[in-house]
């Protein structure tokens, strides 16, 4: 009797076991990534998401999207934009450039930051498509850090500020780094938006560079929550995040996740950059047809849509 009790108890381990290993959101790679410090993560205790299919990358963005933890790694050292969110850039469909080169004469590549609580319902400029990169956490093995600078929680007009598109605004004294005139929390945000509402080059962003540590992410928090907390008219405006310019045809090396497009009149620049992607790098990525929310109680979408696809896996 003691025996079978015990024969049971084992077979209960071993159920559980088996039960409880496929709990983990993502398949993981066993390798390893290296973070800005060059310090080498192992990928199961980092969360280390790789390249996967279709399906997969809009369920990462999906996840991402829907995660609204203020930080990473409980580290408040880390802010959220490092694991979560969708980090994203608009481009314009052109045969003449690459779309994941920089403009040579800016002095930054600007970005948007789409999660469930900072929304926004459409796209700078009125573009229809664009690129994807991965949270800096979840990047695969052998891709670069893309240097985080600074936050706008509406549009900063940064290709007319200094200090890479983070400083003031010529003229406009109240429009330096948030941080630097005494602007530490959401609700001082809202007050200097509301001041200022209408002019971008008029408007602070935070300082969210990797030196700043708790500060830079305390601040990201805080913009996260600005944004928010800002009137409906700002809805229709992209965030801008502004990240420093990386060099020319790094296009295998660079954390780029997806393809994307909004609509019809952008599907046909996603597929032509996700052939010239492949063509260039040998690296195939997905199309991802992102819904734009369009009031703040709706959320966005991204889909994997095979028929779209210019080209298969």
């Amino acid at each position: 009797m003691q025996g079978e009790t015990a024969m049971k108890r084992k077979f209960c381990v071993v159920l559980f076991l088996l039960l409880t290993a496929g709990c983990a959101t993502h398949e993981l790679e066993t390798s390893a990534v290296h973070e800005p410090s060059g310090q080498a993560v192992d990928v199961n205790e980092a969360g280390v998401q790789g390249a996967g299919t279709g399906p997969e990358i809009a369920a990462y963005l999906t996840e991402a999207y829907n995660n609204v933890l203020p930080m990473c790694r409980n580290n408040p050292s880390a802010p959220s934009f490092l694991c979560t969110g969708v980090m994203l850039r608009a481009t314009q469909h052109s045969t003449q450039f690459n779309f994941w080169n920089p403009n040579p004469a800016s002095t930054g590549v600007s970005f948007s930051w789409l999660r469930k609580d900072a929304k926004f319902g459409k796209l700078v400029f009125g573009y229809n498509n664009g690129f994807i990169v991965y949270p800096e956490f979840f990047k695969p093995v052998g891709k670069i850090a893309l240097a985080m600078l600074c936050f706008f929680p509406v549009d900063g007009a940064t290709d007319h500020r200094p200090d890479e598109g983070c400083g003031q605004y010529p003229g406009r004294p109240n429009s330096r780094p948030c941080q630097s005139q005494g602007i530490t929390t959401a609700a001082q945000y809202t007050a200097h938006f509301n001041a200022n509402a209408g002019m971008y080059g008029a408007l602070c962003g935070f300082d969210v560079r990797d030196e700043l540590n708790e500060l830079g992410a305390r601040g990201f928090t805080e913009a996260v929550k600005a944004q928010g907390q800002l009137p409906a008219s700002a809805f229709g405006t992209q965030n801008e995040f502004r990240i420093r310019k990386w060099a020319q045809n790094l296009g295998r090396t660079l954390p780029i996740e997806a393809v994307f497009y909004i609509n019809d009149t952008g599907k046909a620049g996603a597929q032509y950059d996700q052939r010239d992607f492949k063509t260039n790098t040998g690296i195939w990525i997905p199309m991802i047809r992102i819904t734009l929310p369009q009031t703040a109680a709706n959320d966005a979408r991204f889909e994997f849509i095979p028929a779209d696809q210019a080209i298969s896996q």
